[in-house]
């Protein structure tokens, strides 16, 4: 009697270790669950929309900074998370600092710092959006790094690889960015490029931007520079202006944006953007600072990016009997065959 109840104790409490092994390994998964999110003194918050070049970026930055502070990262995918997103992550996670990747996450704390402009807002840098210093000019306590590159960069490098004379570079671009154009022109008289200009208004249908893009490829032009401008290349624009009137162009098209360059698409040429993974270390850099300034933006700073990267589609190249110097095609970061 006595050996069968000494079993039925060893049984019980075999039974009793396992089930506080599994009650402490589920709050163990809850803790790691919830730690991620949880607020900490060192916590930076990432905003970012959703792409693989903020991945990149993103990458670059936990790898530069990622011992050192804690990153809680919220992608945001649709209007509604947008106009609803800043106030809350900043109460509930309140972070030490925030970033921006991205167009519409910067857009809604513009909007978010302009209807609460009393209160007190964090350290904050800017990535991977679209002409900061015309953005974020009027934001408190920010600093920010480029994503243009200046056209000179693309046309000095394109110019080194072509063996045809690029001395007029035609652009249309919409109003709003005459500034950003005429630094650019200063630029490029600096290395004897002439820019041809051709402003249209910032609301231009599709018919008038066909018409003054067509009349701008008949004029006496190098090569073509496409400024970044999302209203201009809207995928519909893209596909019913450009790429058609593009078709008996057959000269270089320089873009911004390297998926331009993709083979299928037949658009841009030769491309120059930053390189999204040094962009990342750069802002760690950035946060350093503002981190070893006790969590202070110390002046408003808008910097260049610091490290590019550049493709060819040679096969468009080719197609087009745009004759390219074979022996520099080693100073390409990547060709598109």
């Amino acid at each position: 009697m006595s050996i069968k109840f000494d079993a039925l104790i060893r049984r019980a409490s075999a039974v009793f270790k396992i089930g506080l092994l599994l009650v402490s390994g589920v709050f163990f998964v809850f803790f790691l669950n919830n730690a991620v999110s949880a607020p900490s003194d060192e916590v930076i918050l990432l905003l970012t929309s959703k792409g693989e070049s903020f991945k990149e970026t993103i990458e670059g930055l936990k790898d530069d900074l990622g011992k050192e502070v804690s990153f809680i990262e919220k992608t945001l995918h649709n209007n509604a998370e947008y106009s609803q997103s800043i106030e809350h992550y900043l109460d509930v996670i309140k972070p030490k600092m925030l970033v921006f990747l991205g167009n519409k996450p910067l857009q809604e704390y513009i909007r978010y710092q302009k209807e609460n402009s009393s209160k007190k807002f964090p350290p904050a840098v800017a990535l991977s959006a679209l002409y900061l210093d015309r953005q974020i000019t009027d934001l408190k306590n920010i600093n920010g790094i480029r994503y243009e590159i200046p056209a000179v960069t693309s046309l000095v490098q394109l110019r080194e690889i072509v063996q045809r004379p690029i001395k007029k570079v035609g652009i249309i671009y919409r109003e709003w960015m005459t500034d950003f154009i005429q630094q650019n022109q200063v630029y490029c008289e600096q290395e004897k490029i002439e820019l041809v200009k051709v402003k249209i208004y910032n609301r231009t249908s599709l018919s008038q931007l066909n018409y003054h893009l067509k009349h701008l490829l008949h004029s006496d032009i190098d090569a073509l520079w496409v400024a970044n401008d999302n209203a201009l290349l809207h995928p519909r624009i893209i596909q019913n202006v450009w790429i058609p009137l593009l078709k008996q162009f057959n000269k270089p098209v320089i873009v911004g944006i390297h998926r331009l360059t993709r083979k299928n698409l037949n658009f841009g040429t030769f491309s120059v953007e930053a390189d999204h993974y040094a962009l990342g270390i750069q802002a760690a850099e950035m946060i350093s600072t503002i981190m070893e300034n006790d969590w202070q933006v110390a002046e408003h700073e808008i910097e260049p990016p610091l490290s590019i990267r550049n493709s060819l589609n040679l096969k468009l190249s080719r197609d087009k009997k745009i004759p390219i110097d074979q022996q520099k095609l080693g100073q390409i970061d990547q060709l598109i065959l």
